[in-house]
């Protein structure tokens, strides 16, 4: 139980978290030159002058206290064909694995996937601890998109995709 939040209640809520669907990201950071990075939904712009956003990282995560000394982090949104790079994100048992092909690594930045739906690189300005999770804030420093706009969506527990019809 999380403050004495209600246990009933807790449950409705991450009931109803699973019916949002949201993209896939993989935020990245780079400290003393290694490469980290974790699959997170919880990313939303904020503000648009000056160009922000927000990611909210697990406290208990692996790289939580590092993301919180670093000046810059890289948010990778997932294409759909992205989601063996979710779940490798995800599990720590495939730490080695996660930056073995597709990445620009230079480490003076944070990692950048290739081919991702988008990337935006963000200077960590603030970030605000809350319940279980910090919300790190970051403005915009440079973007890259892909052509197609197909994102990789996490709804009820799997990986999916949009798909809309046009009238």
């Amino acid at each position: 139980m999380i403050h004495g939040t209600d246990p009933q209640l807790l449950d409705g809520f991450k009931q109803a978290m699973r019916r949002v669907a949201s993209t896939v990201n993989v935020i990245t950071i780079c400290v003393r030159g290694e490469p980290m990075g974790i699959t997170a939904t919880a990313m939303s712009s904020l503000s648009v002058d000056p160009p922000s956003l927000l990611v909210c990282i697990n406290r208990t995560a692996s790289m939580h206290a590092s993301i919180a000394d670093v000046t810059h982090f890289g948010v990778n949104v997932l294409h759909t064909d992205q989601a063996h790079l979710a779940q490798m994100f995800a599990d720590r048992a495939k730490q080695e694995l996660r930056f073995a092909s597709g990445w620009q690594l230079d480490c003076e930045r944070p990692p950048r996937l290739a081919d991702a739906q988008a990337s935006l690189l963000c200077r960590r300005i603030d970030h605000h601890q809350f319940g279980t999770h910090s919300i790190f804030i970051g403005v915009v420093e440079n973007e890259r998109v892909r052509g197609e706009v197909d994102p990789l969506l996490y709804l009820n527990g799997q990986y999916g995709r949009a798909h809309f019809t046009r009238e």
